[in-house]
């Protein structure tokens, strides 16, 4: 059997670690008003502090209804929390499973009261191990939910995964809640004992996971903005230098472009002029690896000045020729006066120890597109 432990003292505990929180995330939502998810967490532990104080201040043992009506709403005080991600995430709010755990929990409760009315007894301590089944289901819906969630809002995170964690990490003390009710070595009161001791660690990690959850969203945020041209939205040279693994392999095609006579475009019409061209240079790229081939996405860099780099991953070598004609017959269709450009083509090949091997070597076939002429492509 568990030693006695005051029950009443860890539930002010939970309440005021969730107030905690509560404040917290009512204060940044004050703070960001488009920050709406901080209202939906701060729901669910306004939520769960209700249905813990109701727990344990209103006396009305004989109410089983109230009692049932308080432990579902244990079970509910996560959805908020799920809602949450999922509105960081951009997802839809509501899926009508997010309604099955609460229910199996009042359900649960009930079941032995509604069995007895009818003249069935039920094992003693049915009411709140059946209810555990549906807190444990809870708890690993929206745990399993919030990964999931997260993960898409940010795939390299880990806030949203140590949240959801940390609702799957009530799950065992449930089930070893039900073991010991159903082994008849816990005290009636074992649930909630377990349940709030767990609350101890597992609500600070649920809370700071998903305080987390921003701040990473932000240096992703940051990050992307640091590998971005200004001029253009393509990827610059910073973001080419950490992209060396992923495409040092043979199939991966590279087209570096130059456009021809880009100074005299400038001394002619104005750098205004040349900063326009450059963006529909860009754009024509984009939209040409887009519409291309490929098995794999095309990406599309600024070099710097008027030379772009587009490579081409598990890309034939047709597949490759066919876009950079794409590219050529576009930009010819730009205006709104004339103008060429030339680019080398090439294939990473095997011995290539770093990708900027690859485009040298593309850099040198630019070069000779130049030399011949320009207003070509040369392999």
């Amino acid at each position: 059997m568990l030693p006695s432990i005051d029950l009443a003292t860890l539930r002010l505990c939970s309440v005021l670690a969730s107030a905690t929180f509560v404040v917290i995330f009512l204060t940044l939502w004050r703070g960001r008003k488009d920050q709406f998810h901080n209202v939906h967490w701060a729901a669910s532990l306004l939520l769960y502090c209700v249905a813990l104080a109701g727990l344990e201040w209103i006396n009305r043992p004989d109410d089983v209804l109230v009692r049932s009506l308080l432990v579902a709403v244990l079970t509910a005080s996560n959805i908020p929390l799920s809602t949450g991600v999922r509105l960081f995430a951009g997802r839809p709010l509501w899926r009508w499973w997010m309604a099955v755990p609460p229910a199996v929990t009042l359900i649960g409760f009930l079941l032995p009261h509604m069995a007895a009315m009818v003249g069935i007894a039920m094992p003693q301590g049915s009411e709140q191990s059946l209810a555990a089944v549906g807190l444990a289901l809870g708890m690993g819906v929206f745990g399993a939910d919030i990964i999931r969630e997260a993960g898409r809002a940010v795939p390299d995170g880990y806030g949203g995964r140590i949240a959801g964690i940390a609702l799957l990490a009530y799950i065992p003390c449930y089930i070893i809640a039900i073991v010991g009710e159903i082994l008849h070595f816990a005290t009636p009161s074992t649930l909630a004992v377990i349940a709030l001791l767990s609350d101890q660690l597992l609500l600070m990690l649920l809370n700071v996971g998903l305080l987390a959850m921003p701040a990473e969203a932000a240096l992703v945020a940051m990050r992307e903005s640091s590998w971005r041209d200004a001029l253009t939205g393509v990827y610059n040279r910073a973001w080419l230098a950490g992209a060396h693994d992923e495409y040092l392999k043979p199939g991966t095609w590279l087209a570096h472009i130059d456009i021809d006579h880009f100074k005299s475009i400038n001394d002619r019409f104005g750098h205004a002029a040349g900063d326009a061209t450059l963006a529909m240079l860009a754009d024509a790229l984009i939209v040409a690896t887009q519409d291309s081939e490929l098995d794999c996405a095309g990406q599309v860099v600024r070099m710097g000045g008027d030379e772009f780099l587009i490579i081409m991953p598990n890309a034939s070598s047709h597949a490759a020729q066919r876009l950079v004609q794409t590219v050529r017959t576009r930009i010819g269709d730009l205006g709104p006066f004339n103008w060429t450009v030339s680019i080398g083509l090439t294939e990473v090949e095997a011995s290539d120890q770093t990708l900027a091997s690859a485009v040298e070597r593309a850099d040198q076939q630019l070069y000779a597109a130049k030399l011949a002429g320009r207003d070509r492509v040369a392999a």
